[in-house]
C-alpha cells in the first residue's frame, strides 16, 4: 500500500523528529532522509492506477506527481538550509508533519476528506511561527504571536467556508427546483472565499504579509511554498468533482476573474508603498497569487495551464526568496547594526536569489512565471481586451516595485566599514565596543540558491519539459467542457 505509505512514513517520522528535537542536527539529518526515501516511495507508485482504501479514493496522476517531487524537493531544500541557517527546535518535525499532510491532498480524490485535511494543515503550520531555536532566552514577540493567531483563525474560517461548500453540493441536485434561483452561485461564492483565504487574494491577503514580516523565513517557505499550490489542485479537483457549478452558475466566474484582476491590481500596488524589504515581498507574492486565480477563473486551455504551471513557479520563486532574506539577515553584526543599500555586494548570493526569486514572481523571462503569465494575458484575450489591461496594470506595478526594491536594496554604492573610534585621554581599548565583525555567506546556503536559480531558469527556458503533461490534464477536465 504506497499511498499509506506515501502519507502515514513521513507523519509517524514527525514525532520521532520531535523526541529529537533538542539534537537539532540529528533531527534534522533523519528528516531529511525521511524525504529522499519518500521520493524513492513515490517513483515505485503507479501512475494513473486507482485503489480504493475505507471508502476513499487514491490516485496518483501524471501532474499531482509533478507537485509530489515539487513539494519533497522544496522540502529538503528547506531542511537542508536549516542546518545552517536559524530555525525553531520543532522545524523537522511540523515538516514532516505538513509534507505529510499536503502528499494525503495530492493522492486521496475525495473533497470532505481534503477539506479537513486543509483544516489540519493550518493547526499544523502555525506552530512553525510561534516556534522558538532551541535554547531561546526569550518569549515569543507580540507581533509574531499576533500572525499566528490571524493566520490560525482565517485558515479555521476558509475551512469552514469549505465544508459547508462541499455539504451543500453533496445534497445539491440540478434542475430539482425548476424556476427557483440556482445554489450553485452561492456554493461558488463559498469555495471562491474559502481558497481566496488560503491563497492570500486581496482584501484576504494581510495573514500572509505578517507572516513574511515577522516569522522565521524558512517556517514561511513551509506556510506558504507548500500550502497554496496545493489549495489550487484542491479547488480544481472541486470542479472536476461537481461540473454541474460551472453550468448553473451562471456569471460567477466572471466574478471571480474579476475579483481576481483586481486583487493583483491592489497587491501589486501595495507592494510601492510597503516600507520594509519583507514587506514588499509579501505583496509580491500576492499579486502573483491574484494572477494565478484569474488563469484559474478563466476554465480555458491556456489558463488554467498558466493557472499550474504558475503555482510551480510560485512554489520554486517563494523558496528562493525566503532562502535568500533568511542569508541576508544571517548573524552578522555589520549588516545588522544599519539599513544598507548595497545587500548585492555584501551577500552575493543571496542578492542573486533575492532578485531571480522576484523575477519568477513578477512573471519575467526567462523564469516560469513568464510562460504563465502569457497564458494568463492569451486566456485574458479570448475574453476581452479589458480585462488583458487589467493584468498587464497589475504585471507593470510588479515589475516597478522590484525594480524600486532593488534600486534601494540591492545595487546601491557599497558602503565603507565603520572606523574604529580613537580612544580619549586616560581611556584604554578595553573600554570601546569591540567593532563590527563581518559574517561572509555560508557556503552551503549560497550553493543551495544557486542550484534553486538554476533549476527554475531551466524550467522557464524549457516549459514544454512539464506543458505536456499539464496540457494533457487539463484537456482530460470535464469542466473545461462545461465552460
Amino acid at each position: 500500500m504506497l499511498y499509506l505509505l506515501l502519507i502515514f512514513f513521513p507523519i509517524s517520522m514527525a514525532f520521532t523528529t520531535f523526541l529529537l528535537r533538542r539534537r537539532s542536527r540529528t533531527a534534522i539529518g533523519l528528516a531529511i532522509g525521511t524525504l529522499i526515501t519518500e521520493l524513492l516511495l513515490a517513483m515505485q507508485v503507479r501512475v494513473d492506477d486507482p485503489i480504493r482504501v475505507l471508502g476513499v479514493t487514491f490516485l496518483l496522476s501524471p501532474l499531482h506527481q509533478i507537485f509530489l517531487f515539487l513539494f519533497l524537493g522544496v522540502g529538503i531544500v528547506t531542511l537542508i538550509a536549516a542546518l545552517i541557517l536559524p530555525h525553531g527546535e520543532n522545524l523537522s518535525a511540523i515538516g514532516l508533519l505538513t509534507i505529510g499532510q499536503t502528499i494525503a491532498i495530492l493522492v486521496m480524490q475525495d473533497s470532505f476528506v481534503t477539506a479537513l485535511v486543509l483544516v489540519s494543515i493550518g493547526l499544523t503550520t502555525v506552530l512553525a511561527i510561534v516556534d522558538l531555536p532551541v535554547g531561546a532566552g526569550v518569549l515569543v514577540s507580540r507581533q509574531v504571536l499576533a500572525a499566528a493567531l490571524k493566520y490560525l483563525v482565517l485558515m479555521v474560517i476558509s475551512g469552514i467556508l469549505l465544508y459547508i461548500a462541499y455539504v451543500l453540493t453533496d445534497i445539491f441536485r440540478p434542475g430539482e427546483l425548476p424556476g427557483r434561483i440556482s445554489p450553485a452561485r452561492f456554493i461558488l461564492a463559498l469555495l471562491a472565499a474559502g481558497f481566496a483565504l488560503r491563497m492570500a487574494l486581496t482584501p484576504f491577503h494581510s495573514w500572509l504579509v505578517d507572516l513574511v514580516s515577522y516569522s522565521g523565513s524558512l517556517a514561511g517557505i513551509l506556510l506558504i511554498a507548500l500550502p497554496a499550490p496545493a489549495s489550487l489542485l484542491i479547488f480544481l479537483l472541486t470542479l472536476q468533482s461537481f461540473p454541474t457549478l460551472i453550468f448553473e452558475g451562471g456569471q460567477a466566474l466572471n466574478v471571480l476573474r474579476t475579483g481576481a484582476a483586481i486583487s493583483a491590481v491592489l497587491a501589486s500596488a501595495l507592494a510601492l508603498t510597503a516600507g520594509s524589504l519583507r514587506g514588499r515581498i509579501a505583496y509580491l507574492i500576492a499579486g502573483h497569487c491574484g494572477i494565478i486565480f484569474y488563469s484559474f477563473a478563466s476554465l480555458s486551455l491556456p489558463g488554467l495551464s498558466g493557472a499550474i504551471l504558475g503555482s510551480i513557479n510560485l512554489a520554486l520563486g517563494v523558496t528562493a526568496v525566503l532562502l535568500s532574506l533568511a542569508l541576508i539577515e544571517y548573524p552578522d553584526e555589520q549588516l545588522a547594526a544599519t539599513t544598507r543599500s548595497d545587500l548585492f555586494w555584501q551577500r552575493p548570493m543571496a542578492g542573486a536569489g533575492l532578485l531571480g526569486g522576484g523575477l519568477a514572481l513578477i512573471g519575467w523571462f526567462p523564469f516560469p512565471g513568464g510562460t504563465s503569465y502569457l497564458l494568463a494575458l492569451q486566456a485574458a484575450a479570448a475574453i476581452n481586451w479589458i480585462e488583458v489591461l487589467v493584468l498587464a496594470t497589475a504585471m507593470a506595478l510588479a515589475a516597478l516595485t522590484l525594480v524600486q526594491l532593488t534600486i534601494q536594496y540591492l545595487l546601491g554604492p557599497r558602503e565603507s566599514s565603520p572606523a574604529a573610534e580613537t580612544p580619549l585621554l586616560e581611556e584604554s581599548d578595553l573600554n570601546l565596543l569591540a567593532p563590527p565583525r563581518h559574517v561572509g555567506e555560508p557556503i552551503g546556503v549560497g550553493g543551495l540558491i544557486g542550484v534553486l536559480l538554476v533549476v527554475i531558469i531551466v524550467i522557464g527556458l524549457f516549459p514544454n519539459l512539464l506543458l505536456p503533461t499539464i496540457e494533457a490534464a487539463v484537456r482530460s477536465l470535464a469542466v473545461l467542457s462545461a465552460s
